[in-house]
């Protein structure tokens, strides 16, 4: 698997571990929420007992995604992997007066979060990699100005991955933000989230 796949796991503060070549399961902090990460399987994969989301990477294979459906399994979520270089995409965005922006390098990931009259209305993680940062798509909690506030965060990464020479950027957006893709940014594979019953 991709090394982005495990750092994805690390973003959203889980436990990876590679049980099979070509999977990654992950689990909560708590050794709960099973979820099975790789690329879509043949029509004869069996998903794990245990497993509660799986999230399969490429074009979707329709024969594998109607097994799922019988066995209960929905689609919850479409998104994408998207790639840039540090250089290429947006590093600088002007905030509102009434605005500012605060860094946090924690354990596994930096945070960057954008406040408004001291209310904070975004919040994004980056990942380092060994020649990546991973980004997951910014958390908004009803800024005023949501684009520049998700643009802003992906901007403070951009500028700090260019600091630290890490040659790409990887993030993974909702399809919504994948379709309007800034400059610089391309999409280098799709993510289909599913879910039991």
């Amino acid at each position: 698997m991709p090394a982005w796949t495990e750092a994805y796991a690390l973003l959203r503060d889980r436990i990876a571990s590679f049980p099979t070549p070509g999977e990654i399961r992950s689990v909560n902090l708590d050794g709960e929420d099973v979820e099975v990460l790789g690329y879509w399987p043949d029509a004869s994969w069996t998903a794990p007992a245990d497993a509660q989301r799986l999230i399969f990477l490429g074009p979707v294979d329709e024969q594998t995604a109607a097994g799922l459906q019988d066995a209960g399994w929905k689609e919850t979520a479409k998104m994408s992997l998207l790639a840039g270089k540090p250089e290429d995409v947006e590093q600088v965005v002007k905030l509102p007066d009434t605005s500012a922006l605060f860094e946090a390098p924690m354990n596994d990931y930096d945070v960057v979060e954008v406040t408004d009259f001291d209310r904070p209305v975004a919040r994004g993680r980056m990942h380092y990699g060994s020649n990546f940062g991973l980004l997951s798509d910014p958390d908004l909690h009803a800024p005023s100005d949501p684009d520049t506030a998700r643009r802003a965060i992906l901007a403070n990464f951009a500028g700090a991955a260019y600091g630290h020479g890490i040659p790409w950027l990887l993030l993974v957006a909702s399809s919504e933000n994948a379709g309007t893709l800034a400059e610089g940014w391309s999409k280098a594979t799709d993510l289909s989230f599913w879910q039991q019953g």
